[in-house]
């Protein structure tokens, strides 16, 4: 999600219109979901749903926000009159209260702009409004026309005689397309208006600027949706994005420790398991350098030989036969644990703080998918527990172990997929390193992970907008 500045995204919406009865209620797409709900949607693939208001004064408006898992500003009924709010007080009556510096005011009845044009918009914000040599102090979307425009009189843009103006030097005429307005709330709030004096002016695609006043305009869009969803799928299709599970999302190292003091006989059962100990930190201390599960055998050995210290040294490249029995061991235990102790297997599992922007991308985006050393199962499990809604592509050990490694399973993912844009999340800096290589494919460490003291940092705003970059190009 989109967090380089702090930004809130405002979609103003009642219930009452003008021209087209409950407007914001109107179905697209092959889901039949409401105008709002095609909107917050489209808002959730670029924005953390945490930063996205819904004003309105209308309950049923309200609980479309709510199941969205976005938030809601109670708009005054007053506010939500148009025979008798002026604009000016609406606009005012609303930012007041958005705890954020920035607003995105977003209408719902711009359906077709696209994520990737919202994503544009706020990169555009922070390089020409908020950039120390900006001229321009706030940003509006519009469609840039080359086209032949007369008032009641005459021609306005062209000499309409014998010197004919072709439409290539035509003068950058500027149509507001009502579907994203930005400026600081301060601004917002000073001008009583949704922009200052000089908005960069953002350009949109033709579609993108279908604005639905009218039955017709609905009826236009609402049949164009087609087109809409056929470019959004061939984006998909380009791009991908592989992320590590265990160090990115999860922290899964006192589950890990758990089940390795069971499959050793260190314990007999997990009321004997504890986590505060010398012991358990002596582990914990090493995860950094831990792969696959057999890894783990020569952990506790070398903790037991008081050589944990020496850890990553010690440790064999290929598992001995005893490492092998352990690591079949290992994964009968999980299982074992799962099925008979399933609530102490979850807590043994912990979401990252601020990870669950992670499982909202997944939710979001069909091109995200997990690359990891876990049995899929267990990851399958997990993230059902923390939140994810769709049936995620999971990549385990047995997927890439007949390549050798995770880069040639994912160079060979890339090329047979014809993938032109891809990036890898890990927290092991030599698997990211073993991966620089793959052509289309940039990597990331995932620094708040299984890192060293002098590694460790929380780069999770980073990793997401380079996500996002990848996402929606």
């Amino acid at each position: 999600m989109y967090k380089k500045y702090d930004l809130a995204a405002v979609i103003p919406v009642r219930l009452g219109s003008s021209r087209v009865s409950q407007k914001a209620l109107l179905e697209v797409g092959d889901e039949k979901i409401t105008l709002l709900a095609w909107k917050i949607r489209q808002l959730k693939k670029v924005l953390n749903k945490a930063n996205i208001y819904v004003s309105t004064e209308s309950d049923v408006l309200k609980k479309i926000a709510l199941d969205e898992g976005v938030k809601v500003h109670h708009r005054d009924e007053y506010l939500a009159d148009g025979h008798k709010a002026s604009f000016s007080e609406v606009i005012v009556g609303v930012v007041k209260d958005i705890p954020h510096e920035h607003i995105a005011w977003v209408t719902c009845v711009v359906p077709l702009m696209s994520p990737k044009e919202y994503l544009q918009g706020f990169k555009e914000y922070d390089e020409h409004v908020l950039s120390d040599n900006s001229t321009c102090d706030s940003l509006v979307s519009t469609n840039l026309l080359k086209e032949y425009f007369w008032n009641d009189d005459e021609a306005i843009n062209y000499s309409a005689t014998k010197h004919h103006t072709i439409s290539q030097e035509l003068p950058n005429i500027y149509r507001v397309t009502n579907g994203l307005y930005m400026a600081p709330k301060e601004l917002m709030l000073e001008k009583e208006y949704i922009l200052g004096e000089k908005p960069y002016k953002s350009c949109v695609s033709k579609i993108a600027g279908i604005d639905i006043d009218e039955y017709e305009d609905y009826e236009i869009a609402r049949d164009l949706i087609g087109i809409y969803n056929t470019k959004e799928k061939e984006k998909e299709k380009e791009s991908i994005v592989f992320l590590d599970f265990d160090g990115v999302v999860v922290d899964s190292a006192k589950e890990a420790y758990a089940i390795s003091m069971l499959t050793s006989g260190k314990i007999n059962k997990l009321d004997e398991l504890d986590l505060d100990s010398e012991h358990c930190k002596r582990f914990l201390g090493q995860r950094c350098h831990i792969g696959p599960a057999w890894n783990y055998f020569y952990l506790l050995k070398c903790i037991d030989e008081n050589k944990e210290s020496q850890f990553s040294d010690i440790l064999p490249n290929e598992a001995g036969k005893e490492a092998k029995k352990f690591l079949n061991e290992f994964f009968a235990t999980r299982q074992v644990i799962r099925n008979h102790f399933w609530d102490d297997w979850l807590k043994l599992n912990e979401l990252y703080n601020g990870s669950e922007r992670f499982i909202e991308l997944i939710n979001n985006n069909k091109n995200v998918v997990i690359v990891t050393t876990k049995d899929s199962a267990t990851v399958n499990a997990l993230l059902i527990k923390y939140g994810i809604k769709r049936e995620i592509d999971i990549y385990d050990s047995k997927d890439y172990d007949q390549f050798g490694c995770k880069s040639l399973f994912m160079d060979d993912f890339i090329k047979n997929n014809k993938i032109k844009k891809a990036i890898f999340i890990d927290d092991s800096y030599s698997h990211i390193a073993k991966c620089e290589w793959v052509e289309n494919l940039s990597v990331v460490q995932a620094k708040w992970g299984y890192v060293t003291p002098d590694i460790f940092e929380d780069n999770k705003d980073e990793v997401i907008n380079l996500i996002m970059e990848v996402l929606r190009g």
